[in-house]
């Protein structure tokens, strides 16, 4: 087992990497979507896959997260809570097409739309926080989202200073 602040390390060592190729990532998928935008004619079907593209950063950053995760602890309980993790993420990607596919069935009523990606999101970040705090009962050195932000904002001080 890897102690708390050697996992910080590693975390934000990780988000750093990761974070550099997400952005290549995004960046790509935008210029292939104003590709797409400005010369054809646009649909709602392939709007919506351009709204599904735009969340495979996200996608790409919770994998390396669950990756680097699942090796600072062999505990059975400890690698599913932090699957679970990944797969609240995948699960509301998913879920964000579906209901692209709902809104478009009814004639993209956007005040339904948003409705539904509300009733979408808010259980999600509940389910998120509680999964992270089973993770950190399971494993007492589990760095939390928290203390991760904390430590990315002390790494940005450093590096202005």
């Amino acid at each position: 087992m890897v102690n708390k602040n050697e996992r910080l390390k590693q975390m934000v060592e990780n988000d750093r990497k990761v974070n550099r190729m997400a952005l290549l990532l995004t960046f790509a998928i935008l210029g292939i979507a104003f590709y797409f935008i400005f010369t054809q004619d646009i649909t709602l079907a392939t709007f919506a896959i351009i709204i599904m593209a735009t969340q495979l950063p996200s996608l790409y950053r919770a994998w390396h997260r669950m990756k680097l995760l699942l090796t600072f602890n062999d505990d059975a309980r400890y690698q599913k809570f932090v699957r679970l993790e990944f797969g609240i993420v995948l699960a509301n990607v998913i879920l964000l097409g579906v209901f692209i596919a709902i809104a478009w069935a009814i004639e993209g009523s956007l005040v339904v739309f948003a409705i539904m990606l509300l009733a979408l999101f808010i259980p999600f970040i509940f389910l998120s926080v509680w999964v992270n705090r089973k993770i950190e009962l399971i494993d007492p050195e589990h760095v939390t989202n928290h203390e991760l932000r904390t430590a990315h904002r002390d790494e940005a001080k450093r590096q202005l200073k």
